[in-house]
């Protein structure tokens, strides 16, 4: 049965794409400044489509014009993500439908993302416009978000001269868009997303959850992930007890997954790791060493110092970071990065999903591992 959830008709933001995987830089069709073109779509088979103009007629409405076929986009290592344009109510409407394949995700995983998109977006974060969530015939989710115009590959946003202005704003724009994100309460929201057990410390529900995924993927032993894992517990249960409300954490907040022009930020993208929990993890997550892509001296996304970082979170908040704690985080983003790294080398020698460039990621871990020990190091040294 076909299912689709709608919040109605919204303003659309036109060009551009919704997503992009860090290892690939999306030009032409996503762009929002010039930059040297790669092939960016390819153009499907009807049979490739259907679940497409599916999900299209079960937001829109079942007489909804198809004004141009989709086309899909590059990047999205485990999604597929097309771009179609619909007249609707008698506008020109330009979507991304994102499916994903029913072995890897359902229908509660899709709305996990969908609505703390939705309310973002309707606080005042800088988003994608938010259409619809729902499952096709075949099983598979789909999320259908509008169009944004900019660019998402990191490396011209870090490096290019033209891009200057850009890097001056984008910083404060982030951190203010973080504030928002972090003034969501779990109970704001029309879907359960995954929190820590009532009364359970978030670093240690995050500690729990990382242990156990590193077991279930774990190809070989890994000494410095299973060291460092013992050696952040030690330290939270050493500290006294932080009593605090979860918040909603965006769980993958960092360059590459924001959308950007000339101007800063014009969206925040990829909200799949949505959940309850501490807001320093997104602000630590931003800090890991992967997500700087060879800026490495500017820690903060390689924008800027992590300092500067914190220091723009709390002029937007008014509330002060806890730089212990936030260390703490940061350790520990770096050994989920680690996990993450032989979670995708397993699915692609499993079978689950064959690619280079999840073979490629699981060669990082050995530079994750060597990060953890400096800033172990670093911790210790301040205290």
């Amino acid at each position: 049965m076909r299912q689709a959830e709608s919040h109605g008709k919204r303003e659309v933001a036109k060009g551009g794409c919704l997503e992009a995987a860090p290892a690939f830089e999306t030009h032409g069709e996503c762009a929002g400044i010039r930059l040297p073109r790669r092939p960016a779509m390819s153009m499907p088979g009807e049979a490739e489509t259907a679940a497409v103009r599916e999900a299209v007629s079960a937001v829109f409405g079942a007489g909804v014009e198809i004004a141009r076929d989709p086309w899909k986009l590059a990047g999205g290592t485990m999604h597929d993500m097309w771009a179609v344009d619909i007249s609707h109510g008698g506008e020109r409407v330009e979507l991304v439908v994102r499916t994903s394949p029913r072995v890897r995700d359902d229908l509660t995983v899709a709305r996990r993302e969908f609505e703390p998109l939705s309310e973002a977006r309707r606080r005042g974060v800088i988003a994608p416009a938010v259409h619809g969530v729902g499952a096709t015939s075949a099983g598979e989710p789909y999320l259908v978000v509008g169009r944004v115009k900019g660019e998402t590959s990191p490396r011209p946003l870090l490096r290019d001269p033209e891009l200057a202005e850009a890097r001056r704003r984008i910083l404060p724009q982030l951190a203010a868009s973080l504030v928002t994100i972090h003034s969501i309460r779990p109970a704001d929201l029309d879907v359960s997303l995954d929190s820590p057990a009532p009364g359970e410390e978030s670093l240690l529900a995050q500690i729990r959850g990382l242990t156990l995924k590193y077991d279930e993927d774990r190809l070989e032993r890994h000494p410095v992930i299973e060291w460092a894992l013992r050696w952040v517990r030690r330290q939270v249960e050493a500290s006294p007890a932080r009593a605090s409300e979860p918040v909603l954490v965006h769980g993958d907040f960092r360059v590459g997954n924001i959308m950007y022009d000339r101007d800063g930020l014009v969206a925040v993208l990829d909200w799949e790791g949505a959940h309850a929990g501490d807001p320093l993890e997104d602000l630590a997550w931003f800090c890991v060493r992967v997500w700087r892509f060879g800026q490495d001296r500017l820690e903060a996304g390689g924008l800027a110092q992590r300092e500067d970082w914190l220091r723009a979170y709390e002029e937007a908040s008014g509330r002060e970071v806890d730089r212990p704690r936030f260390a703490l985080w940061e350790i520990l983003c770096n050994i989920r990065w680690a996990v993450i790294t032989r979670t995708q080398v397993k699915a692609h020698l499993d079978g689950t999903g064959r690619s280079q460039e999840l073979a490629a990621i699981g060669r990082r871990t050995g530079e994750t591992e060597l990060e953890i020990l400096r800033l172990v190091q670093q911790y210790k040294d301040g205290h």
